[in-house]
């Protein structure tokens, strides 16, 4: 996994639990990097899945909330690296139909290695996207917060229903996003 993910989750960490937390977490956890992470850099799924597994231990929050919050957190880095030509779009839904085809494509074209999450979309319904999500990480939770993030960033109301996860043993997961009309 990108380093750059994890530099966000040691930021958020510390924003929002203090440093003395992150340094207890790498304490007891111990990873591999020695949990110095560099954004360039590539590192194994396990050791952010080993991360949160104790954040939620030691915080008593169900990893899930973890991830989605870590998501929302995660939303305005990713976007204020993307070139300025997708920073145009203005509006959330065509900026989730953008994801799989040019975001991604972008990304992939600055970091050949990386692993991301495919999205297939239904745009029929007017006031609702569906979007498909599939991912040998199953990181779902962290893709709601950033579809939070995204409707943050452009004040945007949406609720997010999540009727088909993949932690359920379904294929991929379905998020279904409304909007909500001012």
């Amino acid at each position: 996994m990108q380093g750059s993910i994890f530099t966000a989750l040691s930021d958020m960490v510390i924003e929002k639990l203090g440093m003395h937390m992150w340094d207890e977490v790498l304490t007891e956890l111990n990873p591999v990097s020695g949990g110095i992470y560099t954004a360039g850099q590539q590192y194994e799924d396990a050791e952010l899945l080993g991360l949160v597994a104790l954040l939620s231990k030691k915080t008593n929050l169900p990893a899930t909330q973890l991830v989605e919050a870590f998501g929302e957190f995660l939303f305005s880095r990713l976007y204020n690296s993307l070139p300025p030509e997708l920073r145009q779009l203005n509006d959330l839904r065509p900026f989730l139909l953008s994801v799989d085809k040019v975001i991604h494509k972008e990304v992939r074209r600055l970091y050949p290695d990386a692993y991301l999450p495919s999205f297939d979309y239904d745009n029929s319904n007017e006031q609702m996207l569906v979007m498909y999500y599939q991912s040998r990480r199953k990181l779902c939770h962290a893709a709601v917060g950033l579809i939070k993030g995204a409707a943050a960033q452009f004040s945007q109301q949406i609720q997010i229903e999540h009727p088909e996860c993949m932690h359920d043993g379904a294929e991929r997961c379905r998020l279904h996003i409304h909007f909500h009309q001012p």
